[in-house]
């Protein structure tokens, strides 16, 4: 027995291997490594959280084609009315959401003009206000007591599609306009909502301006936070998302400020794709 304690004590006493030790520079190494998987995990996040946004903004703009569908198939093949109002304003035209310019605050924080009937043709269809929402929209407005309030709407539509009388102004005698399922001469090509810059959106119609017409720029910007792209339903159902490519349709504005419109943008490949996609010129 003393000798099993002798050999145990000796074990205990004895000094540390200096060999078995990290050195500083071994220690530094390692925590670099963990510095950099911990980084590579955070940019995972990050791209797995915005894919995860892109993909709710698509299911978003397909319930809103579907609700357009639905629509028109209860009133006669006709399109839902399209362009921007407030309440109270002259026109026995419910549009599918109430809304007007950046000066009528109350149309991007009410969520009553989204789900009431009284001022929302979609109402009685869609009664899910995160759907017209896109989750990488993070503008908000303050309130009197100084709470922000979220953005309530993402998404507007084609001009060209239903438009109200009070919106004749925006669209061009020259170009087609649908008033009927039937008037569209491929859906597969028009789009019918657009995902707009957040700081740009304002009414409810998604205001192009057409070659020869308003200005060569844009009235409404597509937004581009999906990686440089933006999502679109088109008429025909199917939504996509497309990448922009011209530095000057990523444009910003200070904070609690709005982008203006009709920016002059010549030559701009990706004001080309949204016009392209926007309505045909009559025939002469």
């Amino acid at each position: 027995m003393s000798q099993s304690l002798q050999r145990y004590s000796g074990v205990v006493g004895a000094r540390p291997d200096p060999r078995l030790a990290f050195t500083l520079v071994e220690l530094l190494v390692v925590i670099a490594i963990i510095a950099i998987l911990a980084a590579l995990l955070l940019a995972a996040l990050s791209k797995s959280k915005a894919q995860a946004q892109r993909v709710q903004c698509i299911n978003n703009q397909r319930q809103l084609a579907l609700t357009w569908h639905i629509y028109a198939g209860d009133f006669n093949d006709t399109l839902v009315p399209n362009g921007g109002k407030r309440p109270g304003d002259a026109g026995k035209d419910t549009i599918w959401v109430l809304g007007w310019f950046h000066d009528f605050i109350p149309g991007f924080t009410n969520r009553a003009y989204l789900l009431d009937p009284k001022y929302a043709a979609f109402a009685p269809y869609l009664k899910t206000p995160a759907a017209y929402k896109c989750p990488s929209d993070l503008v908000t407005y303050l309130q009197s007591k100084g709470r922000p309030v979220p953005q309530i709407r993402s998404y507007s539509m084609n001009v060209y599609l239903g438009p109200v009388e009070s919106f004749f102004a925006y669209i061009s005698s020259r170009y087609q306009v649908a008033r009927k399922s039937a008037d569209i001469p491929a859906p597969a090509s028009m789009f019918l909502f657009q995902d707009v810059n957040p700081q740009n959106i304002c009414t409810p119609a998604f205001i192009v301006s057409m070659p020869g017409t308003r200005s060569d720029g844009f009235f409404h910007y597509p937004a581009t936070h999906h990686h440089r792209s933006g999502v679109i339903a088109f008429a025909d159902g199917h939504v996509e998302t497309h990448h922009w490519r011209d530095r000057r349709t990523f444009v910003t504005a200070p904070l609690g400020q709005k982008v203006g419109h009709e920016i002059p943008s010549p030559g701009n490949v990706d004001l080309a794709w949204i016009r392209e996609r926007t309505t045909i010129r009559k025939d002469p």
